[in-house]
């Protein structure tokens, strides 16, 4: 009878047993696919048969061979074998696709160790983008809640793409100009920040499939315009018109070859398009924002949603301009961070210096102007982005002040003074800027907080804040702009100089006048009639009437061989009349020859002044016809 008692209670035990591990089973299943770490076997495809095979055999010890293949990939990656490092990194994915670490090391592979084994900037941009869409198409994907493969992501379009380390920067600069030109258009440029804000709100707002449209005669009617001239609305269609937006904009082109249009362009449409304007209409605000928000879904993988966010808080970001990619993906891995189960794992204190950096870099150059004719790149300074860093710095005291706090890693917990030291090298650039595109009043609010953090730490007293903001401005402007504001004469050729390469060669009217405003108010402060340090000035050292100078200075910029013959071509056509006239007898020998010599006709290139005597023909180009 105790032998028979043993044997039911023993059942008993196992069959409760079997029914717990049933249903933790069924909890421990829901909780792998919440977390996404079930693995599917259709990554094996396409990988070797011997990996395959291990993969559909090893089941659950798969991790076993994803160990083996990573000592084996860290000795290759040691001794230089970056090829055979990323082959193997590549089967590693493919086993154990839930594993951040390597799909975040085989993306810096690619873009930074085998990109600069290759010597053509082309080579370098190919694996460099292979590194993003590794990233962007498959590894966040596949780990859609992990916050170290977007901060990763970030990085990469922050230093490798919109840095200055690697020599091909300005070609990855212009390449992603390009793409992201054809595919949105500006969004940014010449446009206040509501405007732009509002151009991008009808990406967001636009239908997510064309299905949606079926019932819309104009819809209609407008894709049987399409493909009556053989044109379906898909990303080719997109990239096509954006071509011709962009070519049509080209002060290049026009200079060059006047009205032209970029090859593969489908001319019967476009004819058609500009005799039935209401179907023009229909596809530029229907279906085109339609494709460019499938686009950013489908290709980049991009929530436009979140992209308007973004702009939102931060300002206008320029999707051409590398930081508004660095701005969102780790604006994604922030958000992220806050959710997983072991935020130690993740700095979170990096991501939000990174984040910081960006906004500092796009208050710097976050103005991009590209021509697509020869692939021509400038970025400016836009001083919308100093409120975009000073909500930044808000969120991040948020986080820090918040019950979980900011996580450094293994550093523990961040403090305030983690981020001070930046923020007021910030607040001094902020404050350069400010005052040199006209914002004087943030200039003042700017050196303003600098000042309060310095007397913080015992600093106010020093020159730098002491003399108030015009003694800020001499002793700052020099580093900030790299000129030498004790030199006066030096100081005022800088401004103009700036004044023409910012402005005039932008078609910037209102930036020419301001730095040319500020040349002046230095100008006569120490030569007006009114200054008294005029008349301590020695006869010999006075320099001549204020107008001369600007006339000196344009004309050395305008004859040096530095200076690309199509940026002084741009600089002549939006130059004001009375400079050109000026300057006109000096300037068009040297002119004409320089035109001659770069294949331009020199009449298109550099025209004659109205009131030169001279047979020129008129200038292609004229400021008010020209958008920017």
């Amino acid at each position: 009878m105790p032998d028979r008692i043993v044997e039911v209670i023993a059942c008993i035990v196992l069959l409760a047993s079997m029914s717990a591990a049933s249903f933790t089973s069924r909890s421990i299943a829901s909780q792998r696919q919440e977390l996404d770490l079930v693995v599917s076997m259709a990554g094996t495809r396409g990988m070797p048969p011997n990996v395959a095979l291990t993969t559909a055999a090893l089941g659950t010890f798969r991790g076993l061979a994803v160990d083996f293949l990573w000592a084996r990939a860290d000795a290759l990656q040691d001794s230089g074998q970056f090829f055979e490092a990323q082959t193997i990194s590549q089967w590693i994915t493919a086993l154990q696709p839930r594993f951040p670490k390597v799909w975040a090391f085989q993306a810096w592979n690619l873009a930074y160790n085998i990109s600069v084994t290759t010597a053509l900037p082309e080579e370098r941009w190919g694996w460099i983008t292979r590194g993003v869409e590794l990233l962007r198409s498959r590894g966040i994907p596949l780990n859609p809640k992990d916050a170290r493969l977007p901060s990763e992501l970030s990085w990469i379009f922050f230093h490798k793409i919109g840095g200055k380390l690697d020599r091909e920067h300005w070609y990855y600069k212009a390449r992603l100009a390009r793409e992201f030109r054809e595919a949105l258009g500006d969004t940014t440029g010449g446009r206040s920040t509501e405007d732009a804000l509002e151009r991008f709100r009808k990406i967001v707002d636009a239908a997510d499939s064309l299905n949606e449209l079926n019932n819309d005669p104009a819809v209609e009617a407008a894709i049987a315009v399409l493909s009556n001239h053989g044109e379906q609305p898909d990303e080719k269609l997109l990239r096509m018109l954006g071509r011709v937006i962009l070519y049509t904009g080209s002060i290049d082109a026009k200079i060059r070859e006047g009205n032209v249009l970029p090859s593969g362009t489908n001319r019967e449409l476009l004819g058609s398009l500009l005799e039935n304007p209401a179907e023009a209409s229909t596809i530029f605000e229907v279906i085109v924002p339609h494709l460019q928000k499938r686009l950013l879904i489908d290709r980049y993988h991009m929530d436009p949603g979140f992209m308007l966010e973004q702009m939102e808080r931060y300002g206008p970001l320029d999707w051409a301009h590398p930081n508004a990619h660095g701005i969102y993906w780790s604006e994604l891995a922030l958000s992220l961070s806050q959710e997983m189960l072991r935020r130690e794992d993740v700095n979170e204190l990096m991501a939000i210096r990174t984040r910081l950096i960006t906004l500092r870099q796009l208050m710097r150059t976050g103005r991009i102007e590209f021509d697509p004719l020869a692939d021509r790149i400038d970025i400016l300074p836009d001083p919308r982005f100093i409120d975009g860093y000073e909500r930044g710095m808000q969120e991040a005291v948020r986080l820090m002040n918040s019950a979980g706090g900011v996580s450094a890693g293994e550093f523990g917990r961040a403090e305030m003074a983690d981020l001070l030291d930046g923020y007021e090298s910030f607040l001094h650039e902020a404050t350069v800027f400010s005052f040199l595109y006209g914002d004087e009043a943030q200039a003042t609010g700017c050196f303003a907080k600098a000042k309060k953090i310095a007397e913080g730490s015992g600093r106010g007293n020093q020159p730098l804040y002491s003399e108030g903001l015009e003694g800020f401005l001499a002793l700052r402007l020099s580093s900030v702009m790299d000129i030498d504001v004790s030199n006066t004469r030096q100081f005022l050729d800088a401004m103009v100089q700036r004044a023409m390469l910012d402005g005039l060669a932008k078609g910037r009217l209102d930036t020419f006048n301001r730095f040319v405003k500020i040349a002046f108010d230095i100008y006569d402060r120490r030569y007006g009639e009114s200054s008294l340090s005029n008349a301590t000035v020695n006869k010999e050292a006075r320099l001549p009437p204020f107008p001369e100078l600007v006339d000196a200075s344009f004309e050395s910029a305008m004859k040096q061989e530095a200076n690309p013959v199509l940026v002084r071509a741009r600089i002549w056509a939006w130059a004001p009349d009375s400079l050109r006239e000026r300057t006109w007898p000096a300037l068009s020998t040297t002119l004409s020859s320089h035109a001659d010599a770069a294949g331009l006709d020199p009449s298109r290139a550099f025209p004659a002044p109205q009131n030169a005597e001279s047979d020129s023909k008129e200038a292609i180009l004229e400021p008010a016809e020209t958008a920017f």
